[in-house]
């Protein structure tokens, strides 16, 4: 007679889907299971945004695991910038240990790693690190223009930068130019206004 396992799953919880995935990886390893049948398992507990989205998956990648997680994740704005924000803004409560923290640091840091697929690897890391650190250096608009484009070294982050910057200056340049000569013209209206005014003094002076 075949002995029938039941496995309990955890409910899945908008608020943790990040922690979600992991915990039902390693289930999923301890037993053994074919990752193709992952997301048949997933499937059962998924609910609200996480259920839309995998029904609305076509076939193909509704049974692929890794395309239905980084949909999800993606789903609750659970991408590489969300993971750096939490890791960078995440600070110590009363009630934490020191320990705590900074496994809960540690755990986020990992996260952003893992979004970024830097893959333990020396170069890919510094990479990410030297893109933050140029990313602070610049203005907000060049920021955003940056984060908006698929960038992967600090070099390709210059380039992209200096033909941003290129471009608005020549457009700035021109709205400069228009500017001026409007300010010239006010600047001549007004010369030619005030020299009755002196001469007007002048004479009352005279007299």
């Amino acid at each position: 007679m075949q002995q029938k396992i039941y496995v309990w799953f955890p409910d899945f919880v908008k608020k943790t889907v990040d922690k979600y995935f992991p915990q039902f990886e390693k289930i999923a390893h301890n037993l053994n299971w074919p990752k193709p049948y992952w997301t048949t398992m997933l499937q059962s507990v998924f609910e609200g945004k996480a259920a839309e989205i995998y029904s609305a998956l076509p076939s193909e990648k509704s049974s692929d695991y890794d395309t239905v997680k980084q949909e999800v994740l993606k789903a609750y704005e659970l991408v590489p910038e969300a993971y750096r924000q939490k890791f960078r803004s995440y600070k110590k409560f009363d009630s934490q240990t020191y320990v705590e923290f900074a496994r809960e640091k540690e755990d986020l840091f990992d996260k952003w790693l893992t979004s970024k697929k830097t893959d333990n690897n020396f170069d890919n890391l510094r990479q990410l690190m030297l893109l933050e650190e140029f990313k602070q250096c610049v203005h907000l608009d060049l920021k955003t223009h940056l984060d908006d484009k698929t960038v992967g070294t600090i070099h390709d982050a210059a380039v992209i930068s200096d033909n941003y910057t290129l471009s608005h200056k020549r457009s700035f340049k021109g709205q400069n130019v228009n500017t001026s000569s409007g300010n010239y013209k006010n600047q001549s209206t007004e010369r030619t206004d005030s020299k009755p005014v002196a001469q007007n003094k002048s004479q009352s002076i005279q007299l």
